[in-house]
């Protein structure tokens, strides 16, 4: 019986199911969406959940998360994310969205994503904005027909 007892084993042993979460954690952070069993998204989607909301706290959870997920490339993201991606949000970052039975084993699988679309912010320096206005200007533009008849030239046909 499973009285009082939290989690899922997904049939492995404590070790396996920590490499397992932490590899999906970090694709989840990196990608935005994966695609996995439902068994699987159902148990690291609290996990995710509570590792934004730490993230969201500020830099000081970095290294409560990295005793989660070791990966500092991963940490950082994850912070980026919760400052900007999930900043107007106060629960329920991810969610589930299910696809259909797998054709080999019939286990029914999901799409584990976040709710929220990804915030780009890009800072141009003065020399890519200067290279961006000159790349606009320097584009031919194309005379209309109106403004053809306006200078008393004929029109070309094609």
């Amino acid at each position: 019986m499973r009285h009082s007892v939290f989690g899922r084993k997904l049939s492995r042993t404590k070790n396996e199911r920590r490499r397992l979460f932490w590899g999906l954690l970090r694709d989840l952070v990196l990608r935005g969406k994966i695609e996995t069993t439902k068994a699987k998204a159902k148990a690291v989607q609290p996990l995710i959940e509570k590792l934004i909301t730490k993230a969201k706290k500020g830099a000081g959870a970095a290294r409560r998360i990295e005793r989660i997920i070791p990966d500092k490339k991963v940490v950082k993201s994850l912070l980026d994310q919760a400052a900007t991606r999930f900043a107007k949000r106060t629960s329920g970052y991810t969610r589930i969205v299910k696809l259909g039975s797998r054709l080999g084993d019939n286990t029914e699988t999901v799409f584990l994503e976040f709710v929220d679309e990804e915030v780009r912010v890009e800072q141009l320096t003065p020399r890519k904005a200067v290279a961006e206005e000159k790349k606009i200007l320097s584009q031919p533009r194309e005379k209309s027909s109106a403004m053809a008849k306006k200078r008393g030239r004929p029109k070309k046909s094609v």
